[in-house]
């Protein structure tokens, strides 16, 4: 009991998940900073990996201001309540093993309720500062929401059927042979896509375009509100590459290494996959630029849909022929 108590808040529970959400961030500055030609974080630690702690720390003993105007118990408690979701959901991943830490039957639709659960919390935070920059942000964050949540559904919907399975460990199980990006490479495709709609990465940052709206729904929040608000979209960057490499390229399953322990083979198997799909967003981000609500909305229902049902059309194909079936 004890043991699963400590697993759950440090390793790899919470503590680690908030780890590798500065982690991102450190990467995420870098790899933007050499596309870019700069240098990037290089003070705060070794080549400046701790600059996101120490950014971090330094928004959370600023000081806090609640506009007069603002609903004050939402406002203060809301951004609790959006970071409880991202932790949460890392409990379904397996990470140093192929049982995650929370797992059950049907943990895949938990992972769904707390993808709308974080999209429904962000509006009512947004709505909560009472500001005109805020409600344009609302306006068009609500907008991408229902816009990127059917082709994301459909792709994550993919993986479940092709391994007849509702819960993460199931999938991740049934691809010990063959993983499903073989399979379904425009679920895959059409994930990512979502995934950097979901995060509000460029080219989908519209509810945030600083040159715009100034930081968009953030713009009210400031001191320890801001700083857990930041860091939870970090986490939030972490726990979507994790469901990427869960779902689609094997979890922490490899060859096997006679003289490396399982566990420790599960979870390196699992971190290389997991940065790998990370720098894939970093690089797209930093790329792409961003696009308008518009054309956003006609990507996602015109385009990412059709294929995310195309896509669900073939694999069934596959199951009613039993060709290339999940074990």
């Amino acid at each position: 009991m004890i043991n699963e108590i400590l697993q759950a808040i440090i390793f790899p529970g919470v503590l680690f998940t908030i780890a590798m959400g500065f982690l991102f961030d450190w990467l995420d500055r870098k790899t933007a900073a050499r596309m870019q030609g700069r240098i990037g974080p290089k003070i705060t630690g070794p080549s400046g990996i701790l600059q996101p702690l120490a950014d971090f720390l330094k928004l959370l003993f600023k000081e806090e201001i609640i506009p007069s105007h603002a609903d004050r118990v939402i406002f203060l408690f809301a951004p609790a309540l959006y970071f409880l979701a991202p932790l949460l959901s890392m409990l379904f991943i397996p990470i140093i093993g192929p049982t995650p830490l929370a797992g059950f039957e049907f943990d895949l639709l938990a992972i769904l309720f707390l993808l709308a659960y974080a999209a429904f919390v962000v509006t009512i935070l947004s709505y909560s500062s009472a500001s005109s920059f805020t409600t344009i942000a609302t306006g068009r964050l609500v907008l991408q929401y229902v816009s990127y949540e059917i082709p994301l559904v459909l792709a994550i919907i993919t993986a479940a059927l092709y391994s007849r399975s509702l819960s993460v460990e199931g999938i991740v199980a049934s691809q010990s042979t063959l993983w499903n990006i073989l399979v379904m490479p425009f679920a895959f495709g059409v994930y990512i896509i979502a995934l950097m709609a979901e995060l509000e990465k460029p080219p989908f940052d519209i509810p945030s375009a600083k040159t715009e709206i100034v930081a968009g729904w953030l713009t009210e929040f400031s001191g320890r509100a801001l700083s857990f608000l930041k860091l939870t979209k970090e986490v939030g960057y972490v726990f979507g590459s994790a469901l990427a490499v869960s779902l689609f390229l094997g979890g922490g399953l490899g060859p096997e290494v006679a003289a490396v322990p399982p566990p420790v083979l599960y979870f390196v198997y699992f971190m290389v996959k997991l940065l790998l799909v990370g720098f894939l967003i970093f690089v797209l981000k930093t790329a792409l630029a961003r696009i308008k609500i518009g054309q956003a909305t006609e990507l996602f229902w015109k385009i990412l849909t059709p294929v995310s049902l195309a896509q669900i059309a073939f694999v069934l194909v596959l199951i009613q022929g039993g060709v290339l079936v999940a074990t």
